[in-house]
């Protein structure tokens, strides 16, 4: 089993093991002068696939323990965990969007190629304005990726919507 260590919002390993088998080969995390860090989000998914074990210290933290930990720095964990774990388990390679104003850049298969589209999530009773939805539309448009809203419902459904921008 791969060990993982917390520190702060995300965990890391030095292990070698980690980095051919989860960064080189699956796309997972970044690599830091020889260290693999995973944010929390790809560390919950790991360590519920039985993949990784993330340690606080000694003490092995529980799936559970891991989402607790997202929630309280992040109150779109649940949802974004959710629209993570969907797009990996489709066998999409998932990165943080935050560069692009957008929670996720989305990877058709491994990182050969420029990402393809920008996810952003949003709870199904989020308020959104029209100008944010044309601003997050815009950098899509201007990055030439397509813009994506996972939007999740209270039974932890996802719908996917693409939204772009239109000249007439």
């Amino acid at each position: 089993m791969i060990v993982f260590y917390l520190s702060g919002d995300r965990v890391f390993s030095t292990d070698q093991n980690a980095i051919n088998g989860l960064y080189n080969k699956r796309h997972f995390g970044k690599l830091v002068e020889g260290k693999l860090f995973l944010s929390l989000l790809e560390a919950t998914y790991l360590v519920e696939r039985g993949k990784i074990e993330v340690r606080d210290g000694k003490r092995k933290l529980t799936v559970e323990e891991l989402m607790n930990l997202g929630r309280e720095r992040d109150e779109l964990f649940d949802a974004k965990y959710l629209v993570y774990k969907d797009l990996r388990d489709r066998g999409y390679t998932v990165k943080s969007g935050l560069k692009f104003g957008s929670h996720f850049r989305v990877y058709r298969r491994g990182m050969d190629e420029h990402s393809q589209w920008l996810v952003w999530v949003l709870p199904e009773n989020s308020r959104i304005s029209p100008n944010d939805i044309t601003a997050r539309v815009r950098v899509a448009h201007g990055v030439r990726k397509n813009m994506i809203m996972a939007i999740v419902d209270e039974d932890a459904d996802i719908v996917y919507y693409k939204v772009e921008w239109t000249k007439f």
